[in-house]
């Protein structure tokens, strides 16, 4: 039996690139603020064993959070079904709060009532110093725009359809 090959829709190229792009930024962001945080003496760990140091915690889940999009873009890369519906999943778990945040219908974290968090993109941003908010909370339409444009894409009809042809054709070969 003749299979189908199936061309990868042009969108689901750019769009697993762009995610592993992006991942590997956060990555690159985050071993660098291992570092930064190493260096600087006023962040010495606590030298209590009783104590848990919050900023590495964070900074290992930020690590692991950065690796989940460069997964579902290996998936979409090769047009798994599992991949469209994570990736779905992600993108509308991240757009939804960063809607939420634009429209101030939930307030952003207070850097009074919170550790501050240093990021490399921190002062790319100017904003102002006096608000106590996060430096990163005018990307929020940004990042609620490029989620929504991720989704729309995944819910084309054609790019669901090849992500269709490319299952069926995997099980008749079986």
């Amino acid at each position: 039996m003749k299979s189908k090959t199936v061309k990868r829709p042009i969108a689901i190229t750019t769009l697993a690139t762009t995610m592993l792009g992006m991942s590997i930024v956060l990555i690159c962001d985050r071993i660098l603020n291992f570092y930064i945080y190493r260096l600087l003496e006023s962040n010495v760990p606590l030298v209590d064993s009783n104590s848990i140091n919050l900023q590495l915690v964070s900074n290992i889940a930020f690590l692991g959070f950065s690796i989940v999009p460069i997964l579902l873009a290996i998936g979409l890369w090769y047009l798994k079904s599992w991949a469209r519906f994570l990736s779905l999943c992600l993108f509308s778990s991240i757009m939804f709060p960063a809607i939420a945040a634009s429209l101030n219908w939930i307030s952003p974290p207070s850097a009074d009532n919170m550790l501050e968090i240093p990021t490399v993109f921190d002062d790319v941003f100017s904003v102002d110093a006096s608000v106590p908010t996060s430096r990163l909370i005018i990307l929020n339409p940004y990042i609620a725009l490029g989620c929504a444009i991720a989704i729309a894409i995944l819910l084309t009809p054609a790019i669901i359809k090849a992500f269709r042809v490319q299952h069926i054709s995997t099980n008749s070969e079986e």
